[in-house]
């Protein structure tokens, strides 16, 4: 059975500010693409087997389980959803960013 993966608002708006980041402060257009086709290729995968990548230890794991994948130097979070077989991402940040502050603001 393969699950749908869908991205809440603010997890595309910051995948967005990424590339443009990368593409314009940066320069390095080539680079932005690369990255886009690098999540694009992670998140897809997700359909098939999403609890493969490891639980997000948070102190507000209790609440919800959060997954999260490693890409270039920025981790995608992500939720599962059994009952209806979707696998949610939440949020992409760059692994300086505080994680845990940036997940637990992700009521949408």
């Amino acid at each position: 059975m393969m699950y749908e993966v869908i991205y809440l608002p603010t997890a595309r708006k910051q995948l967005e500010d990424i590339v443009d980041y990368i593409a314009a402060e940066l320069a390095a257009p080539d680079t932005a693409f690369d990255f886009i086709d690098e999540v694009d290729k992670a998140v897809k995968s997700l359909a098939g087997i999403p609890y493969r990548h490891p639980i997000y230890h948070t102190r507000f794991a209790v609440l919800e389980e959060v997954r999260w994948i490693s890409v270039k130097n920025n981790n995608v979070f992500y939720k599962v959803f059994e009952e209806d077989k979707t696998v949610e991402i939440c949020r992409v940040l760059h692994q300086l960013k505080d994680a845990e502050k940036g997940l637990h603001h992700s009521k949408e």
